[in-house]
């Protein structure tokens, strides 16, 4: 699945973005658009696309993962340090141990679903980091990766900021 992220600085609507190209424009009337809000700064951009939980923008597995590891072994560490050292769980460690584990991973992945783990993808790291203020970004999406190729095409002799993303 082929997506296409533009900046635009200029605020046209997506419609008119590609100027009087009728070939370009009966493209870019076939794609989907997202548009999102305009952004203050880079660092708004990257929450603006983290909060949208665009699929085709953002990753989530790296984040989800580690935060269930990390609960896991937080909560493993937690339960060893109560039974051991302070005889809780009777001093049981080999029954308070794995429940510290199996507690910490739950707490960790339901402390991941309920903030989140979005990210931008790395391919759109490099385009965020242009952002300048009051720019908006716009994502075309499209089933003909060639049809994106040449809308980007178009941004690049125009020298408008934009990356084609698989």
């Amino acid at each position: 699945m082929s997506v296409l992220f533009v900046l635009s600085g200029d605020g046209r609507e997506p419609s008119g973005f590609f100027g009087a190209d009728e070939s370009v424009r009966a493209i870019a009337a076939t794609a989907k658009i997202r548009r999102y809000p305009r952004a203050s700064d880079h660092r708004h951009a990257f929450s603006l696309v983290r909060d949208a939980r665009d699929q085709l923008a953002t990753r989530w597995i790296r984040g989800l993962t580690l935060a269930v590891v990390c609960g896991a072994i937080v909560g493993a560490i937690t339960n060893a340090v109560l039974s051991i050292g302070f005889e809780m769980f009777s001093g049981l460690s080999s029954i308070a141990i794995p429940l510290g584990f199996l507690l910490g991973a739950f707490l960790g992945a339901f402390t991941a679903a309920m903030t989140g783990t979005h990210t931008a993808r790395p391919g759109l790291r490099g385009l965020l980091n242009q952002v300048q203020p009051g720019d908006t970004l716009l994502q075309y999406h499209h089933e003909d990766r060639q049809c994106l190729q040449v809308m980007r095409s178009h941004c690049e002799a125009r020298s408008i900021p934009c990356i084609l993303l698989d």
